[in-house]
């Protein structure tokens, strides 16, 4: 048998969570042909790839992608950042903002806080038409969407933050309908953010019944990720039992010291939810530093109605000093946030180091940084307790994902910085919860990146080593994979990954780009 690629002498850990075992893998036409336990006699192929002494494993699925943030997937749609994770296939649309439907000039308005349009003359409407300009880039990894909640409901109250109408309500099921049958893998939201917040969770219901209608799933950002934690999951757990649809909650956490003791109830709800037979997941980021707007420490009332409304309360003698005053009751730690990047100042300033050298107030700083930049600074911060994390990456509903952004030249150039989890995620986790603190065997670890993600999205024929399924693999040296980003050094590809496949293509080969794309647009069938 002549295969078009023959991994030999590796050891193959392939998303069951099962046992590790040396095999040789034949890959043919884009899919896995055969696996050969240990070798696969006389077989040749026209690329041979050694892995003695490496670990060969299904590409990682991040369901948790942020790549069309900045535009990424049309400014740089190799995506060599995931690669050289071991990332094979992503998806996008998350937490609650969408590149499509765009059924109205307000469903637009919600890209305005990415400030990048990627070269892209935004000529389509539907989902289906999105996918279909998408399909025309080369695309270094697949790529399926969720439809953003906020981005149909900015559309269809035209931009108002209230709750909807019986005939909006109606009119946002039909929208959504209609993307599911082009192609969309389920419906997310950002319940935190100013229009999303509006909705009740009455609506939310009726919303996720369509989309358990057409197997999709219900992927939530939380209402609330601190003092209301409690009450959030529960809300999902909710949402998931009326309307019968399986609903992943994103990068899982609880931000700041007093939510902290809530995490493991929290986990625990999930759990008992799960047994009670419900289809409901979470995936965590390995990181204890968030990545976020800076205006979501506002109180709420001050965020409502989207950015102009938020600069005006800011800028108004009468409301600025009620929100400082709110703010200074929130207990911020300066020094725990980092500055991506703003107007007049480069990413990797803390707040403290900012307002030191203005002169202003934590507070104060806060409010300039905001009108300065009418509303588009992005914050790292460090509140989220090391412990949390590695229970909920223990947790058996849990899933690995990034919650990254997308990362271009032109965004390098800019001078502002990204979370290293877009640059480094996988290898991080790998390297720090597996193979230094050990908590988790390979085999489980490789699971929550492959087959879980890929069962939980819908990925069909992804996220394991099995015949007749896609050929998305990845080849790395365990001893040495690692991630190499940091806070301030972000730009940084990640280290130990030797080979990587998309669809059959070699994309990456002896830890180097090839130039080779195999990426495909994902559609749900």
């Amino acid at each position: 048998m002549v295969y078009d690629i023959l991994i030999t002498d590796g050891m193959v850990i392939d998303g069951t969570g099962n046992q590790r075992f040396l095999a040789d893998i034949g890959i043919k036409d884009g899919l896995i042909h055969e696996i050969g336990v240990p070798k696969l006699a006389g077989a040749d192929a026209k690329v041979n790839v050694s892995a003695f002494g490496k670990f060969v494993v299904p590409g990682f699925v991040d369901i948790t992608s942020h790549a069309d943030q900045n535009w990424s997937l049309f400014l740089n749609p190799s995506q060599d950042y995931l690669l050289a994770q071991g990332v094979t296939s992503i998806l996008v649309g998350n937490c609650g903002t969408s590149l499509a439907p765009l059924i109205s000039e307000e469903s637009i308005a919600s890209l305005k806080k990415w400030d990048q349009t990627g070269g892209s003359n935004i000529n389509w409407v539907s989902t289906k038409e999105f996918l279909d300009e998408l399909g025309r880039h080369p695309l270094g990894v697949n790529v399926g969407t969720l439809v953003g909640h906020g981005t149909i409901r900015r559309g269809v109250t035209h931009g108002a933050t209230r709750p909807l109408t019986k005939e909006e309500t109606a009119e946002t099921t039909g929208v959504l309908a209609r993307s599911l049958a082009d192609g969309a893998f389920g419906l997310s939201t950002g319940l935190s953010f100013g229009h999303e917040g509006a909705a009740s969770t009455d609506e939310l219901v009726a919303i996720a019944r369509v989309v358990a209608e057409r197997g999709g799933i219900y992927k939530t950002h939380l209402r609330d990720e601190g003092a209301d934690l409690i009450p959030a999951v529960n809300e999902a757990i909710h949402i998931s039992r009326e309307a019968r649809t399986p609903v992943v909650i994103s990068h899982a956490k609880a931000v700041g010291r007093k939510a902290w003791p809530s995490f493991g109830n929290a986990l625990a709800m999930v759990e008992r939810a799960a047994e009670a037979g419900h289809a409901i997941r979470f995936d965590i980021s390995p990181y204890e530093r968030t990545g976020s707007f800076l205006y979501v420490v506002l109180p709420a009332w001050a965020r409502e109605g989207g950015f102009d409304a938020m600069i005006q309360r800011i800028k108004d003698p009468l409301t600025k000093p009620k929100i400082i005053s709110e703010l200074k009751n929130m207990t911020i730690w300066p020094e725990r946030y980092i500055v991506s990047g703003a107007a007049m100042l480069q990413g990797g300033h803390t707040l403290a180091e900012i307002a030191r050298n203005t002169g202003l107030t934590t507070e104060e700083a806060i409010l300039e940084l905001l009108v300065l930049n009418h509303g588009k600074v992005f914050v790292f911060g460090k509140v989220i307790s090391s412990k949390n994390v590695a229970d909920g990456i223990r947790h058996p509903q849990s899933i690995i994902a990034s919650n990254g952004s997308g990362v271009s030249q032109e965004l390098e150039r800019s001078g502002r910085i990204v979370h290293p989890r877009s640059t480094g995620t996988f290898p991080h986790f790998l390297h720090r919860f597996v193979r230094d603190e050990k908590i988790l065997s390979w085999e489980a670890a490789i699971a929550k990146m492959t087959s879980a993600p890929a069962d939980a999205v819908g990925f069909a024929g992804r996220g394991y080593l099995a015949p007749r399924h896609r050929a998305d693999v990845a080849v790395f040296d365990p001893e040495t994979i690692r991630d190499r980003s940091t806070y301030q050094t972000p730009f940084l590809h990640a280290a130990g990954m030797d080979t990587v496949i998309v669809n059959g293509v070699v994309a990456l080969r002896d830890g180097r780009a090839t130039g080779a794309v195999g990426g495909q647009v994902l559609r749900k069938s």
